[in-house]
């Protein structure tokens, strides 16, 4: 029997110890936030049902995270990786991370949307049904910890907590140009959350 850590430093890793443990082997069938499909490589199979407000690919359908076209309790799993930076000020928007990834106005633009797909996921998932939502915890000048705000707005709609995994990876975001004031946030997380 196979073993697995917490902490990983290869997403594809981290994601296949989660389909192993979690979803009993099975693969995710629904990433409404599915962007590029980065996660789908290296043995990670794409899900049946894949969605995205500006789709990339040919298989990719439009739609909205928050509002998806199921009826309540038609999934046993998906995944969600919202994006996680906000506070556009100064001469951010010129920045190449700013054209790279979407960067909300302020955290209640965050805090709204993360609410929502959690809501939503709530909704389509079966009893039992496990999400797995991608978060970063956030420096702006100062550190919000997204995944303690993710635990407990998940917590209040009804999910269980049951695990916890970490991305490691050394090229995250960050401005050079600025004085170091906080610890780099090289992590990300992966909650796996239970309806």
């Amino acid at each position: 029997m196979k073993h697995y850590k917490s902490v990983f430093e290869n997403e594809q890793e981290l994601l296949k110890a989660i389909i192993d443990i979690h979803l009993s082997g099975k693969d995710i069938e629904l990433d409404p936030m599915y962007n590029k499909g980065n996660f789908y490589r290296d043995g990670v199979k794409q899900p049946d049902y894949i969605y995205d407000l500006e789709p990339q690919g040919l298989f990719c359908k439009k739609g909205d995270a928050t509002k998806l076209p199921y009826e309540n309790e038609s999934f046993n799993n998906m995944i969600l990786d919202p994006p996680f930076l906000f506070g556009i000020h100064g001469q951010a928007i010129n920045y190449t991370c700013s054209k790279r990834y979407t960067i909300f106005k302020n955290f209640n633009e965050l805090e709204k949307l993360y609410k929502g797909i959690l809501l939503e996921a709530h909704r389509i998932l079966k009893k039992k049904g496990i999400l797995i939502f991608k978060c970063q915890d956030y420096t702006d000048s100062k550190t919000t910890m997204t995944h303690a705000l993710v635990y407990n707005w998940a917590t209040e709609i009804g999910f269980y907590n049951k695990d916890l995994a970490i991305l490691v990876k050394s090229n995250k975001v960050y401005n050079g140009n600025l004085t170091q004031r906080h610890l780099r946030k090289i992590h990300t997380y992966f909650l796996i959350l239970i309806k």
